[in-house]
């Protein structure tokens, strides 16, 4: 299971730190759910953040002019002082292929201020800080956590990598060559990331116009995505299934499911390794279309429930 998550750095792998989506997919959860949001919804979003500064406002490694797009990576600064690394996903095995509960995956990560234990996983996240951010009566600084952590959490969870685990830490434990890059990358890095990353420069787009375009592409969707219910654990086997059949499911030479236990990371990452797998057009092709939607999705959801808090 995931314990040891984003220590990647000191394997020597090529590639960004594991943060769900990175920069720009969750400016462009984030810049989709905006655009959706009603007046009441964006007027209160807007306050709470402008009256209820984090002690990094200004200063995030993801700015933007936009508040809600500037702390949308704010979570990730914070994981570790917070102690919050298994709010960012959830380790649905591979091998598990038929919807039903998440609480063999959901342990608590232990108490908070309070004494309570908190939740422990990306599903159980969003549901707690959502009752927070519900509850009128709770300090306006407690709700402005709450609402940064939805931001980001929402997003997290579409990343078809933090909703599955094959006994690699949700892709980390892997290495394979992305593209014409000298040294191997990670599958997650690869999903977060580099694809985005390529896509963007492709197009010379930014996430402002990446957000506009996936926008009007799945305007459609929003009957389906933006008023359906809120249904985080729904979501999670979503982009379980997502990663079996694309993800890992599209890769050349396949990598093995794996039985769920302890990992090994040292050990998965040089069994994949030697399978000697090459990330190129093809999977790209066939992968960008997932987390085009994905991303959609995840605005559109974002927006959903920002509008029913408000």
């Amino acid at each position: 299971m995931r314990r040891l998550l984003f220590l990647l750095a000191a394997f020597s792998i090529a590639a960004p730190p594991a943060f769900g989506w990175g920069c720009e997919g969750h400016q462009i959860v984030a810049l989709i759910a905006r655009a959706h949001l009603t007046p009441a919804a964006a007027a209160a979003v807007n306050r709470l953040l402008a009256e209820n500064p984090d002690d990094s406002a200004g200063n995030h490694y993801c700015k933007s002019a936009d508040p809600m797009v500037d702390t949308a990576s704010w979570a990730d600064e914070v994981r570790n002082a917070e102690k919050t690394g298994p709010w960012h996903y959830v380790d649905i095995p591979l091998t598990e292929t038929k919807p039903g509960s998440l609480a063999a995956w959901c342990p608590p990560i232990g108490p908070a201020a309070g004494g309570k234990d908190r939740p422990g996983c990306v599903t159980n996240a969003i549901e707690y800080q959502w009752a927070i951010l519900i509850d009128t009566s709770r300090p306006a600084p407690e709700r402005t956590t709450a609402l940064r952590y939805l931001i980001h959490f929402v997003g997290d969870m579409h990343q078809p990598l933090h909703s599955s685990d094959n006994d690699d830490q949700g892709g980390n434990c892997t290495a394979m060559k992305f593209f014409d890059q000298e040294r191997p990358a990670n599958l997650h890095s690869i999903w977060d990331t580099l694809m985005l990353q390529r896509e963007l420069a492709a197009r010379k787009e930014t996430p402002a116009d990446f957000a506009r375009r996936l926008d009007r592409q799945y305007e459609d969707r929003w009957a389906d995505w933006g008023t359906g219910p809120v249904d985080p654990t729904a979501w999670a086997w979503e982009a379980n299934r997502l990663a079996r059949e694309f993800t890992y499911g599209d890769l050349k030479p396949a990598i093995p499911v794996e039985k769920p236990g302890p990992t090994d990371c040292n050990a998965e990452r040089e069994k994949v390794s030697a399978l000697h797998i090459a990330i190129g057009e093809a999977y790209f092709n066939a992968s960008m279309p997932v987390v085009e939607q994905q991303l959609a999705k995840a605005g559109y959801r974002l927006a959903d429930l920002l509008n029913r808090t408000f």
